[in-house]
């Protein structure tokens, strides 16, 4: 079903009253043992899960982060598969509602969406039991290491840190090649000629420090890169001994780049004159797509403390 575009998924943690603070989420998945199956519930507004992507229209599934409840105990945050829409039809599965959430400043192409549970009942082994597992009589059990669980946000960051400088490279080309063009006053002693907008010290001081910056922050994105495949394989076999330096190095790179980024594009932008404000200078897309680095998988105020 998901090679033939049947089953499309997506990953829903985020809730409207919850980002970062995870541990908090109030969805709840609470056990039924008569019937052998999870209740999936939204018990207040703040618990509808808010921002996935893909979640509003396009998922059939989710990986639904919720609580885990077995009688008075509390497990807390666990993942659960939950249908949400019908396969053949798409109409929403009973108890579920999802939509989008409407426009957002860019990132127009990311079907970003909300979704609320109303006691919707999943088998018991819905519940993704990598790492831990609830049997047929309620006993709850932990089944490997939960430190792996850091990992998830931690790849998304890898991504950011290893490939979003690439925005940069694209706005210092831009900007670059239409300062080498474009010619501004006839300050050339003995020349009848205008003068190269990247001849003036002032556009070079603009467009150095950010050609400079990218190829530093691409060595150190490969360097990060590089050290998650390491620390991946390592937790194969049980070894986690790199995974608390690589979460502060990712956190901390995530978001220093993710700020420079959303800046030097629009340092570029505006060095370019009103051709950075026209939408084929390619820099209106640049900073739509990059403005909502700073603040998802973390936001950047969080990631450096």
């Amino acid at each position: 079903m998901v090679r033939n575009l049947k089953m499309i998924g997506c990953y829903a943690q985020t809730e409207l009253g919850h980002g970062s603070n995870v541990a908090a989420l109030e969805t709840t998945a609470t056990f039924d043992p008569e019937t052998d199956e999870f209740v999936i519930h939204s018990p207040t507004t703040t618990s509808t899960k808010y921002w996935p992507g893909d979640l509003g229209r396009f998922a059939s599934h989710a990986i639904v982060m919720a609580r885990l409840i077995v009688g008075d105990q509390d497990y807390g945050t666990t993942p659960f598969m939950v249908q949400l829409r019908d396969v053949d039809t798409w109409k929403h599965m009973p108890g579920v509602q999802s939509g989008d959430i409407g426009p957002k400043i860019g990132y127009h192409s990311k079907d970003n969406g909300w979704a609320s549970f109303n006691k919707v009942r999943i088998p018991r082994t819905d519940m993704l039991m990598g790492l831990t597992s609830l049997d047929r009589e309620g006993n709850f059990e932990i089944a490997g290491d939960l430190r792996a669980l850091y990992t998830i946000m931690m790849m998304i960051r890898v991504t950011i840190v290893y490939k979003g400088n690439s925005a940069i490279g694209m706005a210092a080309t831009i900007a670059t090649r239409y300062s080498a063009i474009r010619r501004q006053f006839k300050t050339i002693e003995g020349s009848k000629e205008e003068r190269s907008l990247l001849d003036y010290q002032t556009q070079q001081y603009k467009l150095a420090p950010m050609i400079a910056l990218c190829y530093i922050q691409t060595t150190v994105g490969h360097y990060c890169n590089e050290g998650f495949v390491e620390l991946m394989k390592g937790m194969d076999n049980g070894e986690f001994d790199r995974l608390d330096v690589m979460h502060h190095l990712l956190a901390g790179y995530k978001a220093i780049f993710s700020d420079r980024i959303v800046a030097m594009v629009e340092i570029a932008r505006k060095s370019c004159g009103g051709a950075g404000y026209s939408a084929w200078s390619g820099f209106p897309n640049l900073f739509f797509n990059t403005s909502p680095v700073p603040t998802y998988e973390g936001d950047n105020t969080v990631m450096l403390l």
